[in-house]
């Protein structure tokens, strides 16, 4: 019985026939082909010609498409591990409205879109979504930063993820793991021959049962803890630039707490580079983001010094999606080595251990000179400790209705008496990341005793100004923020004002979702100062 691999055939071997062997030998992601010529006298013969080569890798090629494989094949190894827990998840692809740039500006300039993408940001998507139980009705709250991408997945070594998927969207979806171990029903891959869960109808649901394997887990000199994709693989290629993608983040046995986060960490982000492509290749519809948004818009990249940050990092895409992250500000630990940029490939998957010992605001962003043009860009913050207390304590009242006054109440938390103070406004547009600045200050003469308390009313003339004026009616803004500029004492010590973060307070207009902000954002620059640097 003859097998046809491509154009070349694997014949028994009989007397004056010569035989095609294959042999695996590494390469081509772990499967290589070594070609053998059989002589009827059963001797073998390593054939070196090019030719041959060549012939290898068509046979490799074709060998690999046989079983099915994207792209590599990679052995893994199944060293049996100690039974763990049961992790369940309940995650619905749903079909969604998706901004790239909710601010309406390039955050890390101060300038609005450019072109072609100006006034064009919006863009239909699908998204994978956590719920709380199988009624899928409550959502879980997931991490601002997390952006485009689906809920993590989380796993030790030997625990077993059970995860209840709910179809929303009018076409067929799955939810297919990299480097978990599964069975055929439970791939979430569809091809000949297909599983179960190789695709769920619109409006289906299927539970997936994976296990993080020995593995699944770090291997040697990996840190204590890896990340894999998730995403579905119906149609894979349009799917993936839809959004349904996902972290699954896997801890080494006994490295990780109850939720299995890593317990040599402080804290975890995961950001993917991807150039979303909504218009068929054109300009306009070519979006070079991290985690979906581009132009500064990822927010919550937020640490504090002395922490232990891992980077998780992720590509995915096309042949245009060769990346390479960059922080400004410091340096991680990559594969045991020191560096600033690590590279990445459509569907690579790696890790970063950063210590935060640099406060500041920094960017972030691919290195590749033409995707940093378009936008693949961010940025993130280092809060140090604060080296003082913010001598005062700030009360807004209810700012958000027009016939409420818009007061301030102004508490003095000092040991001594104000004589003289400045404060400063500003306000959020759209998002808690797009600050702007207002050009006035309010001064406040009259004494205030330790203790003591004094109420503003800043609905007066310079309020009422631009940019400020008839806030309560723009709903793009969506929260204000007031800071002290300057305090001057009866005993003539002066109070400035320093660090990011040490004195202000918050008022939202939706007061069932407040941003929390643990420092405020730079604020943009004003038309005056976009004038200047041009």
């Amino acid at each position: 019985m003859k097998h046809a691999f491509g154009k070349f055939q694997l014949a028994p071997h009989g007397r004056g026939r010569r035989r095609l062997h294959w042999q695996p030998v590494g390469g081509f992601g772990g499967l290589n082909l070594r070609l053998l010529r059989y002589a009827s006298s059963g001797t073998a013969h390593r054939v070196n010609s090019s030719a041959m080569v060549r012939r290898t890798v068509f046979v490799a090629a074709a060998f690999a498409g046989f079983l099915g494989v994207s792209c590599a094949l990679a052995a893994k190894p199944k060293t049996p591990v100690a039974k763990g827990i049961v992790r369940s998840y309940y995650i619905a692809a749903e079909d969604v409205d998706w901004d790239y740039a909710p601010s309406g500006r390039d955050l890390m300039s101060g300038r609005p879109i450019p072109a072609p993408w100006t006034n064009k940001t919006v863009w239909r998507k699908t998204r994978y979504v956590e719920y709380t139980d199988d009624t899928f009705s409550v959502r879980k709250p997931q991490p601002e930063w997390l952006g485009i991408l689906g809920p993590v997945i989380r796993a030790e070594v030997g625990d077993s993820i059970v995860v209840h998927f709910l179809n929303r969207t009018q076409r067929a979806h799955s939810i297919h793991p990299h480097g978990l171990h599964y069975d055929k029903d439970n791939e979430g891959a569809r091809y000949v021959p297909g599983g179960m869960g190789s695709d769920v109808a619109p409006g289906g649901r299927f539970t997936y049962h994976w296990l993080a394997d020995e593995g699944s887990g770090p291997g040697p000199g990996d840190p204590s803890s890896v990340v894999w994709w998730y995403h579905s693989h119906v149609d894979s290629g349009i799917e993936a630039n839809a959004g349904l993608l996902g972290p699954i983040i896997v801890t080494a046995k006994g490295k990780g707490g109850a939720d299995a986060v890593p317990k040599d960490v402080d804290r975890e982000f995961i950001t993917m580079f991807m150039i979303f492509d909504e218009a068929k290749g054109k300009d306009e519809g070519l979006f070079h983001t991290i985690n979906g948004y581009f132009f500064g818009n990822l927010p919550g990249l937020t640490m504090n010094k002395g922490e232990k940050v891992r980077w998780y990092l992720l590509g995915m895409g096309n042949e245009k999606d060769l990346h390479t992250p960059h922080w400004h500000g410091e340096t991680v630990t990559h594969w045991q080595r020191h560096t600033d940029v690590v590279e990445l490939l459509p569907a690579s998957m790696t890790s970063a251990d950063m210590v935060a010992d640099n406060p500041g605001t920094w960017m972030y962003h691919c290195h590749v000179l033409d995707h940093m043009e378009a936008g693949m860009m961010a940025s993130f913050t280092i809060v140090a400790p604060l080296s003082r207390s913010c001598p005062l304590r700030l009360r807004p009242g209810d700012w958000w209705r027009r016939s409420e006054p818009s007061n301030l109440e102004v508490i003095n938390t000092a040991g001594k008496s104000i004589r003289r103070l400045s404060l400063h406004a500003a306000y959020f547009v759209n998002t808690a990341q797009n600050l702007n600045g207002s050009p006035y200050e309010w001064s406040l003469t009259d004494e205030i005793q330790p203790g003591g308390k004094t109420t503003v009313n800043v609905a007066d003339e310079h309020f009422q100004e631009n940019p400020l004026a008839g806030y309560y009616e723009d709903s793009k803004v969506i929260g204000l923020a007031f800071f002290p500029g300057r305090i001057e004492y009866s005993d003539g010590t002066v109070w400035t004002l320093g660090e990011a973060g040490e004195c202000f307070t918050l008022s939202w207009r939706n007061k069932d979702e407040r941003p929390y902000l643990k420092v405020l954002p730079p604020l943009q620059p004003d038309e005056e100062e976009q004038e200047d640097q041009d």
